[in-house]
């Protein structure tokens, strides 16, 4: 092997973020910063530098995070979606993002909570050659020489807000100290006068509800934000015009003044560099500065030593950055394909950067130096950015703690606290300088301190943090309480005494998942075989689906001629589901898929359907022992007692009670005896049958029976490995983490326990959601339900690429028990069924979601052809045609019986003639969706719907706009949802003024009804 191969194969990726078990899980479920720390600590010592976590991918390796942060091909989310924002064509074209980068944004550069708005050009919202230009000609006003002249009005400020606290014997120091102390600095550099400073700062404060970390908070603020940007927009374009006519010695007149090679800026910059420094330089400092005293409130040795030795004020606010820094992260995205240390991120990956994390980190020891070729030449358009130079080592690495708050402590690299790269902070120098001297007077006019009650800390979100209240008393100079350690009350930064259990759970559900993804691959491989249409039939088995089939068909001629129609279909129908019963597994699914489809199949034949949820009968206990002895071994090993009685039946498998030998409760879940030679057989037939049925039947045109039969073979197929559905447990299970945290219950498997054919599991308290009554939950909890488990499958399917793909009455629980009387929580079970979404699949369906939420016809049509729902010759122009979808305001329930007949014909034929088919994750999603239709309808059916479905998809766009911006080109803003598109979406007539689930129930059995009569 020449010396340019091994160089080569050393920059091929070992792995991608997209590989199932490839990047570690870790629940950021921290209630303080102790909490964070550990959870920090722990990361670090697994040697793991990313992870995935509920909001997304998370680097905490310090030499990653300081490479990806310093390399280009990793730009801002803001700028992202600014360039994004700008594109014509609403696809993404990562090649051609730094040549876009333009002036819509809606969001910002720490925590991703997105704005409607036109945000001028800044330092954080561009890249390339327009940032670097403006980071040249703001350069000059924010060097060290520009912040040290401010220092003595800092001090002087800080002091008139230091000595009434000294002069009370303290007070709330962030109300008093903290939130007014930065922004009259910013004022002060710009210009504006003293009279003006509390205008000032009540835009600031309006306009920080942006980072609300309350998704729905942030909706009913974006008026408000608005008008505060507005009017701080038309301040400063009247400041400009009075620097421009008559100069001062400040900030505006010197940017006014500044060019470089002939070029200046213009008024929006400056507008936008206004906007800018009032955001990124008051909340940081202000939240900065309480973190420190908080921190010196837990130490007070070292604020003794600190008034003794005032020199090292530097050295604390550096630590204080380092340890506890108020910006917690740092968004970014992948611009071409990119591996970093061996790890392969896609273009358009989409990260966060753990500032805080890696600053406290100081480097990951497990992977230092793992590129032994620090080049960075890129190979088939892949760019290796670890930079080997990041992980030297503090010669004294073994001495220093660096989970532990120590300013003298020699520290080699620095901390990430202003980040690094391109966008370090412009203005650092004028932050350090704010907490220099704000420190420094504290401590020259405070001899100690302490807490008079424990601080209250903001939520630990992902952007900036700090204490939200924090009440000091000042004791005079002398006064013995200082050193009564005994009664202090804590700020929480002290690391903890003992770290928490370890992420070995996780560890080890990460190792299943990687261990089950070449199984999953297998079983894929192995559809196209099984649903291959047979030359001959399988004789035997179609005479007997035949004779059952029909027997249940038209025996009612004979048995039920004397009954009206509607009690013959009533018994036809549970004729049907017996025979399916009796026929076997592929059946009892095809009823099930039934059970879930109301509004799409008779009510009365749903309603027999329901019955092979989980009430099929069961196979004998002595066949069932007979496997589970064959798969654990002998049974009186494991279990103290296990009940022969069947808990739950469905078509695969059936579910038991037991008792662990540990006095564990546990649901035992043992596959049928002989159910794959079954399955295969059904499968073989309804693979000979599917295409002579399509176009005989309208319910058969709709759904495309060769594509139905190959859902069903995808889905069976995986049902009948048992490790593959504990897979999707845990993947779903962290799906479910971004949505209502603590308010989920899923079962925990016995991995030792965990076979082909058998799960041991937990078991899930609660009802039914089916069974609940109207009396059995308190105002508003339905309405609570409903949007927990909507959110769920909206962010499963559109963000995290899975979701429970069975939402039926044997699945869904509800306990209404809840620990301190809060809301109910949701338990699901039966994870066999799961929808996935991987890579430009999952893309399209959050393409086809914000379209159909949004009114976009075009991006609707889009997302289905790239889900397949159309075959390969149609066009999004002629499925838009073809079935008229661009008529506005249409209702088919106003035709007469002649028009909706001839609209249902033309539905059929413009269907048929675009290939269409049903793609199994929509089929799934939408299955789910009828299902809680149906339950929340039965238990609250005077519901507002319209208006819980603005809520939901509106809080849906404030959590994820700006990731959905640099996925699918656009971003949605939460005021661009409404209640008429959301009824466009539903067919509804404006005329309906009321949408409730009693009007929506009344519709679809008229519609029912109506397709009954065109069949």
């Amino acid at each position: 092997m020449t010396a340019a191969t091994t160089r080569v194969t050393a920059l091929l990726p070992k792995r991608s973020v997209d590989q199932a078990g490839a990047i570690p899980f870790a629940d950021f479920a921290f209630g303080n910063f102790a909490d964070l720390v550990a959870l920090s600590r722990d990361l670090d010592r697994t040697g793991d530098w990313v992870v995935r976590t509920p909001f997304g991918l998370f680097v905490h390796g310090y030499s990653q995070a300081r490479s990806i942060l310093r390399d280009p091909n990793w730009i801002s989310v803001l700028a992202g979606v600014s360039m994004l924002d700008g594109m014509e064509n609403p696809s993404v074209d990562v090649s051609a993002l730094m040549a876009l980068a333009q002036r819509s944004a809606p969001g910002d550069d720490s925590d991703g909570t997105p704005v409607s708005r036109t945000a001028r050009p800044n330092v954080l919202s561009l890249e390339g050659d327009d940032h670097r230009r403006l980071r040249r000609l703001f350069g000059p006003a924010f060097t060290p020489a520009a912040a040290d002249r401010l220092r003595p009005f800092m001090a002087q400020h800080a002091a008139a807000l230091i000595e009434p606290l000294v002069a009370a014997g303290g007070g709330e120091v962030v109300g008093e100290l903290c939130s007014p102390y930065p922004v009259p600095v910013i004022c002060r550099l710009l210009g504006v006068t003293d009279d003006d400073w509390e205008t000032f700062g009540r835009w600031a404060e309006t306009i920080f509800g942006l980072f609300d970390g309350n998704a729905e908070a942030v909706m009913a603020k974006l008026g408000d934000i608005a008008a505060a940007q507005a009017e701080l927009a038309a301040y400063v374009i009247d400041l400009l015009d009075r620097r421009r006519q008559a100069p001062a010695d400040d900030l505006l007149s010197e940017l006014i003044a500044i060019s470089g090679d002939g070029d200046r800026l213009s008024a929006d910059e400056l507008i936008g560099m206004v906007e800018a420094l009032l955001l990124a330089g008051t909340d940081t400092t202000r939240n900065q500065l309480g973190a420190t005293l908080a921190v010196l409130a837990d130490r007070p040795e070292q604020y003794a030593a600190l008034r003794e030795d005032p020199s090292q004020i530097p050295q604390f606010v550096e630590e204080s950055l380092r340890y506890i820094g108020a910006v917690r992260i740092a968004a970014r995205i992948a611009i071409r394909d990119v591996v970093v240390d061996g790890l392969a991120f896609p273009a358009g990956t989409t990260i966060m950067v753990g500032l805080h994390a890696a600053s406290l980190s100081g480097g990951c020891p497990a992977h230092a130096g793992t590129n032994a070729d620090s080049a960075h030449a890129p190979h088939n358009g892949i760019t290796d950015t670890h930079d080997a130079t990041l992980d030297e080592r503090t010669p004294n690495a073994q001495a220093l703690d660096p989970y532990e708050f120590d300013p003298l402590a020699p520290r080699d690299q620095p901390h990430l606290g202003f980040g690094s790269g391109a966008h370090h902070c412009l203005g650092a120098f004028l932050a350090r300088a704010e907490l220099q001297e704000a420190l420094r007077t504290f401590v020259e006019r405070v001899e100690s301190f302490e807490l008079s009650e424990p601080v209250e800390w903001k939520p630990l979100s992902m952007g900036i943090w700090g204490p939200a209240r924090m009440r000091l008393v000042v004791h005079p100079p002398g006064s013995a309480s200082q050193g009564s350690n005994r009664n202090r009350f804590k700020a929480g930064t002290l690391p903890p005494e003992r770290l928490p259990a370890s992420h070995a759970a996780s560890a080890e559900h990460d190792r299943y998942l990687a261990s089950v993804a070449p199984l999953r691959q297998a079983i894929r491989a192995e559809v196209p075989e099984l649903i291959a249409r047979p030359k001959f039939p399988p004789l035997g088995r179609l005479t007997i689906t035949a004779a059952r089939i029909g027997w249940a068909v038209y025996a009612g001629r004979l048995l039920d001629r004397r009954l009206d129609a509607s009690e013959r279909r009533v018994r036809t129908y549970r004729r049907l589901r017996r025979a399916a019963v009796k026929l076997g597994p592929a059946y009892i699914k095809l009823a099930q898929l039934i059970a879930a489809g109301e509004g799409v199949f008779p009510d009365a034949l749903v309603f027999e359907c329901r019955r092979c949820l989980d009430r099929v009968p069961a196979d004998p206990w002595p066949a069932i022992r007979k496997i589970l002895e064959a798969e654990l071994g002998p049974l009186e090993q494991r279990f103290s007692d296990i009940r022969s009685e069947v808990t739950a039946a469905a078509s695969i498998a059936q579910v038991h009670e037991g008792t662990l030998t540990d006095g564990s409760l546990v649901m035992v879940k043992v596959q049928r005896p002989r159910i794959r030679r079954r399955v295969k057989r059904d499968l073989a037939v309804l693979a000979w049958l599917a295409p002579k049925l399509v176009g005989r039947i309208p319910i058969a045109a709709l759904a495309n029976p060769p594509a139905l039969v190959e859902l069903f073979a995808e889905t069976i197929s995986e049902e009948l490995d048992f490790r593959v559905e504990v897979a999707n447990l845990f993947e779903v299970e962290r799906a479910l983490h971004t949505t209502a945290p603590g308010r989920w219950q899923v079962p925990e498997p016995h991995l030792d326990a965990v076979t082909e054919r058998v799960i041991v599991m937990s078991r899930v308290q609660g009802r039914p959601l089916s069974d609940l009554q109207p009396g059995d939950l308190a105002e508003g909890e339905a309405e609570a339900i409903f949007r927990q488990m909507l959110d769920a499958l909206l962010e499963g399917a559109c963000l995290s690429g899975v979701f429970h793909g069975d939402f039926h009455a044997g699945n869904v629980f509800v306990d209404t028990a809840a620990v301190g009387g809060g809301p109910p929580t949701v338990g699901l079970v039966d994870f066999g069924i799961t929808g996935r979404l991987e890579g430009a699949r999952r893309i399209a369906f959050l393409r086809y979601v914000v379209g159909l939420i949004t009114g976009d016809l075009r991006a609707q049509i889009d997302g289905m052809s790239d889900l397949g729902a159309f075959g390969p010759g149609s066009r999004p122009e002629r499925v838009i045609a073809d079935l008229q979808l661009d008529r506005s305001g249409f209702d088919p329930l106003e035709l007469t019986e002649e028009e909706f007949t001839a609209e249902f014909r033309a539905l059929i034929s413009g269907l048929l003639a675009n290939g269409a088919r049903i793609p199994k994750e929509l089929m799934l999603f939408v299955k789910n969706f009828a299902y809680l239709n149906s339950v929340i309808g039965e238990l609250e059916p005077d519901m507002e719907v319209l208006a819980q479905f603005e809520r939901i998809a509106s809080s849906f766009f404030a959590r994820n706009g700006v990731r959905m911006a640099a996925e699918i080109g656009f971003s949605p803003a939460p005021e661009s949802v409404n209640q008429d598109t959301i009824r466009q979406a539903m067919g509804i007539s404006p005329k309906e003024r009321r949408v409730t689930w009693r009007l929506i129930r009344r519709r679809r059995e008229e519609l029912t009804a109506r397709v009954g009569g065109s069949n």
